[in-house]
């Protein structure tokens, strides 16, 4: 049994810790004296979903105009031409600044003084700089390529090949078409250090059955043999619970649509591990033969005999 390397996570803690990624790939890390800039503002408008990110947009849009339409009635709601009479001051600045921010330009408003054209001008040109940064957001979401792997909720213990294995599965949840898949998956275990009062973290690469698949349209159940070479033998579901294992998945494919590499992060820990359950099969052959798999039954279980 051959330790790995440390995969960048630490090694070494004064306190016990927890899980060291979150079930979606995000590490469960608490950053402390980051760099805010530009680059980080584009990195959170890319990354934020995409309800928070059309929300922001709405807002953006309705301030700015509304700081705008505070700038024409500070200048005077007489240097606009066109206003009804029965419309509140505020409200008409406001279409009139949303029509000057879009360049849309009906012509039932108009600037005629001095003062409201230069406004009405800097807004323009304010607008046609938002617009496009606001464009490039969009496309720059759109044309990320990213992966879309679900994994099973738990990773099993159970009986397999007169041994042992833990076992997961995963579904590509797109229709596009991911070729040579490779998955490579590390186990984390926790050692406490009475000599030097830590809590140290060691890290083997497990063996996979099948690591690798030329073309991956189904559902993968990823197999770990529990053998004497592995870091696992031996320990009982409720050692490894004690232990704080972790498994650590990292999957790299090949995405057909975008031409590029994909990689997705995956972890399982704490309650995730379950035993005497299996996986029930969730794709099979239709009446006309073709292969329908569901997705929606990958983390369909099924219950076993008595492992422990």
């Amino acid at each position: 049994m051959k330790q790995a390397q440390d995969p960048g996570l630490g090694t070494s803690y004064k306190k016990s810790v927890g899980r060291l990624m979150n079930e979606n790939g995000s590490y469960n890390i608490k950053r402390v004296g980051t760099f805010n800039g530009y680059k980080d503002i584009y990195k959170s408008l890319v990354d934020m979903p995409w309800w928070k990110f059309g929300l922001f947009l709405t807002l953006a849009f309705i301030c700015l105009n509304l700081v705008f339409a505070g700038g024409y009635l500070l200048i005077g709601i007489d240097q606009l031409q066109g206003v009804p009479q029965s419309q509140h001051p505020l409200v008409a600045t406001f279409y009139f600044s949303a029509q000057t921010f879009t360049t849309v330009g009906y012509g039932a408003l108009a600037p005629i003084g001095t003062a409201a054209s230069l406004l009405a001008a800097i807004e323009a040109f304010v607008g046609l700089i938002t617009f496009s940064m606001a464009t490039g957001l969009i496309y720059g979401r759109f044309s990320r390529p990213s992966a879309r792997i679900a994994f099973s909720h738990n990773v099993l213990i159970l009986p397999h090949k007169d041994g042992m294995a833990i076992m997961f599965k995963m579904v590509n949840q797109r229709n596009n078409v991911l070729l040579n898949t490779k998955v490579h998956v590390m186990v984390s275990v926790t050692h406490e250090n009475k000599r030097l009062a830590t809590h140290e973290r060691q890290y083997y690469d497990l063996k996979l059955e099948v690591d690798a698949v030329r073309y991956f349209p189904l559902t993968w159940t990823i197999v770990h043999l529990i053998d004497e070479q592995s870091p696992l033998y031996g320990l009982t579901l409720r050692d490894i619970s004690k232990r704080g294992t972790e498994v650590l998945v990292l999957v790299e494919a090949f995405d057909e649509t975008f031409s590029q590499t994909v990689l997705q992060k995956h972890s399982y820990a704490e309650h995730q591990w379950i035993a005497n359950m299996r996986f029930k099969r969730n794709f099979a052959a239709d009446d006309s033969g073709k292969v329908v798999l569901n997705i929606h039954e990958l983390n369909d279980l099924e219950p076993l005999g008595n492992i422990r």
